[in-house]
């Protein structure tokens, strides 16, 4: 099982430096000399180097991006046992988009770490309102009542942040933004994104095992002697901060926390300690291979990598969950 499991790692990881390779030398001749000499002998003045470091930021940022959500989306699901929670559907990342748009009426001018901050606010108070809805309206519902809440707050959030835009004509510079701008990432950007991912990966594979013991319910885990109120606090504060940095740096990415759990919980299973291993890896791949396909949906011009990652992750979706059901 030990060695099935690395193959995996190690077919995950390839595909990223062979999708991360493509996207770096996208449509230049000699790519390969080219990308040594940048690594090794940068030159400010050589456009072609220029360029494939923007390149590299854009990469690293994919990779970042695409752990980071379907990390949270991983937890979500964790949380709330249901197949269908996920920060875009359930209004979390809606909540840093309207902090986000408040900060660029009301500072304009603010710096990243600012926005950063703003975003997570955002995630905070909207995972706040998810929690009382919770509670308060459909604990006791069935599974499929839980996204209505999603709904009813992505709907509501979005609603008022669209009216402050409308309000406050500021549509052009919210659009180059919200709509994942990959393409406008630099490294500076990596620098504040990879210390905090890193972090929070690092914390959750360190209690990894505590999140198969939640997975169990609350009546067994309280038996157990787990504070599950404690842990419910914890994987939230690491799903508002995930969502959050991800949303102020590239805008809103959906999809990706809700197919990315569910794919490697078909292809490795569903023992939670296990899986989230791979839950980051694949998310990573899955942005990386997206934002590299929408540079030819609409060549030469580039489709959102959020509606790549819809077209691309629902077959295989669909796909996984015919495989997973012939096999049980």
């Amino acid at each position: 099982m030990k060695t099935r499991s690395f193959i995996w790692i190690l077919i995950i990881c390839v595909l990223i430096a062979l999708f991360s390779f493509l996207a770096l030398t996208f449509e230049m001749n000699n790519a390969f000399s080219i990308l040594k000499t940048a690594i090794f002998n940068y030159d400010m003045s050589n456009q072609e180097h220029v360029i494939i470091l923007s390149r590299v930021a854009r990469v690293l940022v994919a990779i970042l991006v695409g752990a980071a959500l379907s990390l949270s989306g991983f937890i979500m699901q964790l949380q709330y046992q249901n197949d269908l929670a996920d920060p875009s559907l359930m209004g979390v990342s809606d909540g840093s988009a309207l902090v986000i748009v408040v900060s660029m009426i009301f500072m304009p001018q603010s710096t990243m770490i600012e926005r950063m901050i703003f975003s997570v606010l955002g995630s905070f108070f909207a995972y706040l309102l998810i929690t009382a809805f919770y509670r308060l309206a459909f604990i006791n519902q069935s599974k499929l009542s839980f996204p209505l809440i999603g709904i009813v707050i992505s709907m509501l959030l979005n609603s008022i942040t669209t009216f402050l835009v409308s309000y406050f004509n500021i549509a052009q510079s919210v659009s180059a933004w919200y709509n994942s701008r990959l393409y406008r990432v630099s490294l500076s950007d990596v620098i504040y994104f990879l210390p905090i991912l890193l972090i929070l990966i690092l914390l959750v594979l360190i209690f990894r095992r505590q999140m198969d013991v939640y997975a169990y319910g609350e009546a067994l885990t309280v038996a157990l002697g787990m504070n599950r109120k404690r842990w419910y606090r914890f994987f939230s504060l690491i799903v508002v901060i995930l969502t959050g940095v991800s949303v102020a740096i590239v805008g809103r990415i959906a999809f990706v926390g809700l197919i990315v759990p569910h794919m490697v919980k078909l292809v490795i299973g569903k023992r939670y300690s296990k899986a989230v291993f791979f839950v980051p890896l694949v998310g990573a791949l899955i942005v990386l291979i997206s934002d590299y396909l929408s540079r030819y949906v609409n060549y030469p011009f580039e489709t959102p990598v959020g509606v790549v990652i819809a077209l691309m992750g629902v077959p295989i979706f669909l796909f996984l969950i015919r495989r997973g059901a012939g096999s049980q």
